[in-house]
């Protein structure tokens, strides 16, 4: 099987922030699974100089465009709009996340797509994920690399996040169903070092 043939689409900011501030973003790439930051969710991270973790993460994505794809979206394109004109833009990244999904779902229906959530408010939206398709925290995805042996400990980068104001209570419990787990497990291990490939 091509090991590029997964996605890990990033639902809201944070995530990013998350692993900006706990200077962990490099965790995202280890798995070389390709990584889908809607242009929204990008905007929303990035857009104010000095905020948590917006430096580290243009010069990340930048470093990494080879896994790293920033994807242009409807709602990016509004929400361009509505900052032009001092408007709103509470819930667009999650909005373009969903765009991402279901575009890429109907173009590469074979393909897993990983939707990487911290917040409340892609659980919250009343979507039906495609077969393809499953939410997995940020705390759970960690855990699937230290699983895999990718990384030392999620509790470790999990614990620089709080150091740094945080919140990460959540994201040390299971937050996300145990398909989404089992198939992130599945994709990760084919990746890893040591797989038979």
């Amino acid at each position: 099987m091509n090991p590029r043939t997964d996605d890990l689409i990033i639902t809201d900011t944070s995530p990013l922030i998350t692993l900006a501030i706990a200077d962990h973003l490099h965790v995202l790439t280890m798995s070389r699974i390709r990584i889908v930051i809607p242009d929204a969710v990008f905007v929303e991270a990035t857009r104010i100089e000095g905020a948590p973790g917006a430096s580290r993460l243009i010069e990340w994505a930048a470093d990494h465009d080879d896994l790293v794809s920033i994807r242009p979206t409807e709602i990016g394109l509004d929400q361009i709009n509505r900052l032009k004109t001092g408007r709103t833009i509470r819930g667009m990244g999650e909005a373009a996340a969903l765009e991402v999904l279901e575009t890429t779902a109907r173009q590469h229906p074979t393909r897993h797509l990983f939707l990487l959530f911290e917040d409340r408010d892609i659980e919250k939206r009343s979507i039906i994920l495609p077969p393809n398709a499953y939410a997995i925290a940020t705390g759970d995805w960690l855990r699937v690399l230290e699983m895999a042996g990718l990384i030392q400990s999620a509790d470790q980068i999990l614990d620089r996040a709080a150091a740094e104001g945080r919140t990460m209570e959540r994201q040390r419990m299971q937050l996300s169903k145990p398909t989404a787990i089992d198939a992130a497990n599945a994709a990760v291990a084919k990746r890893s070092p040591g797989h038979e490939r």
